[in-house]
């Protein structure tokens, strides 16, 4: 019997910040909200439509950590990082996939969110098309200054340090974060590396 040895995987560690170029709005989906789509598709009668709570959803429509901090869902950074690779930029959206893991902090809770620094949000009210061309009403939380602080582990074999903080900073300038995002057509939710902080780690990376 040949007895093989298993290389390790040459995994990095890498922390880096983000910071806000422009406001972001969250819409996260309500237990409610989602309790009625269920119902919807397993063929339920729907109840007449309960009088509307504008702070109440615009409360329920935020992202939390399990301890009530305001934060961002890991992996909506994840996707918008691999958003932004290419294969012509020479790091393919599949690479990135396999190689980048985000760290959910102990308080992430089961949405996986990532604590922000910001400001208490502004309450929105967005005219929003659904159904046949109808229209409604959206009460959804914009937060005009913040950042983030991220921890992952790459597996540096297949992806640098300074391509992941590139890939970062083209996430931020073209792909966003959130509702009315620039990959959707909108301008909200855009960010980009904090340049001091990404210098240091690269320098420490080696």
């Amino acid at each position: 019997m040949e007895i093989v040895k298993l290389r390790e995987i040459d995994t990095q560690p890498v922390e880096f910040d983000i910071v806000s170029m422009t406001s972001m709005i969250q819409h996260r989906w309500s237990e409610k909200a989602k309790g009625q789509i269920r119902d919807k598709q397993a063929g339920k009668k729907t109840k007449a439509r309960d009088k509307r709570d504008p702070k109440a959803e615009f409360k329920e429509a935020t992202y939390k950590t399990s301890d009530g901090k305001y934060g961002i869902p890991l992996l909506s950074l994840k996707a918008a990082i691999i958003g932004a690779a290419h294969k012509d930029l020479g790091v393919e959206k599949t690479l990135v996939r396999k190689a980048l893991f985000i760290q959910c902090p102990p308080n992430g809770g089961p949405d996986m969110v990532l604590e922000m620094k910001c400001e208490k949000p502004i309450m929105r009210e967005d005219t929003v098309r659904v159904g046949a061309g109808s229209a409604d009403l959206r009460y959804r939380p914009e937060f005009t200054a913040w950042s983030l602080h991220v921890k992952a582990i790459i597996d540096a074999e297949l992806l640098q340090v300074t391509d992941l903080l590139n890939l970062v900073d083209r996430a931020g300038f073209g792909v966003g974060i959130g509702e009315w995002r620039p990959e959707r057509g909108g301008e909200y939710g855009r960010f980009q590396v904090n340049r001091a902080a990404a210098e240091v780690k690269v320098a420490a990376g080696g």
